[in-house]
């Protein structure tokens, strides 16, 4: 069957067994009425090319071409009819490149031949209808929500949040925020908490509420250590000194030495240092371990009030 299609008021596509003809429409100039017996207007070849499929359609898709076809080979298994396929492909500079080839799960396509197959677009939306005996498939050019989408469902995030950061940091339906919290809870289940941390510093930034939110998460499970490393710890960036606080008990419950050493770092204007110093004297009623590590810490606490 012979497809034509014209692409624009005077540009003409045809598809002819394997072989793909763009067409101009063209006024021919004085000289060339003048020099024969000719109409006004002719039909001028500017790009012929063969593929490797017998073709049931075309459309234009921008300044490229949407291609469907079926390969000429028959499956080498089966001996019958391969999948249809939908390639775009750039033809400029009269060469035919493939710049994307999908193949289709058409029901019933051993049976078919590219006769059984039809294009149909709605170019104005971008929009192609693959028609066969049984299924109609609706294609369209995917966008970055759309590549977003498809990596997150598949578990690629930090692919999904790199490519959201090179187009600003979100779009219309995500961001890298509610991406990154959705890599977050994932990390978390698979027990990656010093990962989750890494990735906290790098979709919270100074946002305080989604800081704080997020070491909730880490509360929960007994892995504040692992995020104490990446908070804001500046006065000008400091969270709700509850979750500064929340960190030191859980410090100093299970590692007395890094309690030490978080008192010594953290600036005091972080926390109320009354209840670091009640939380301590507490726990030195109920320990008979590290205690000289305590009274330390305990030192520069009432030093610091």
């Amino acid at each position: 069957r012979c497809n034509l299609l014209w692409s624009a008021p005077k540009t003409l596509m045809i598809g002819w067994v394997d072989t793909i003809r763009i067409c101009i429409i063209r006024k021919r100039s004085q000289i060339e009425l003048q020099t024969r017996d000719a109409t006004e207007y002719l039909v001028d070849p500017m790009y012929t090319f063969q593929t490797q499929y017998f073709i049931s359609g075309l459309g234009p898709l921008d300044d490229q071409l949407v291609l469907l076809g079926v390969p000429k080979d028959c499956d080498p298994k089966t001996q019958k009819t391969q999948r249809p396929v939908l390639i775009v492909a750039d033809y400029k500079d009269c060469d035919f490149f493939e710049l994307s080839t999908d193949s289709l799960n058409i029901r019933g396509y051993e049976e078919y031949s590219c006769n059984d197959y039809y294009l149909d677009i709605l170019m104005e939306e971008n929009r192609f209808f693959i028609v066969s005996p049984k299924d109609i498939v609706i294609a369209s050019p995917y966008d970055i929500d759309d590549k977003v989408k498809w990596l997150t469902d598949n578990g690629r995030y930090e692919k999904a949040i790199t490519v959201l950061e090179e187009v600003g940091g979100k779009t219309s339906k995500h961001s890298v925020v509610t991406v990154g919290v959705q890599y977050l809870t994932h990390l978390m289940s698979e027990h990656l908490y010093e990962e989750a941390a890494i990735l906290c510093a790098r979709i919270c930034k100074n946002d305080k509420i989604l800081w704080e939110n997020q070491i909730l998460k880490f509360a929960e499970v007994n892995q504040l250590k692992a995020i104490s490393g990446y908070i804001p710890k500046t006065p000008e960036e400091s969270l709700s000194s509850e979750i500064y606080e929340m960190i030191f008990y859980e410090y100093l419950i299970v590692d007395p030495p890094g309690f030490l050493k978080i008192v010594q770092d953290w600036n005091p204007a972080l926390y109320k240092t009354g209840v670091i110093i009640n939380e301590v004297l507490k726990h030195l009623l109920t320990t008979e371990v590290d205690k000289n590590i305590y009274l330390e810490a305990l030192a520069l606490l009432y030093c610091y009030q």
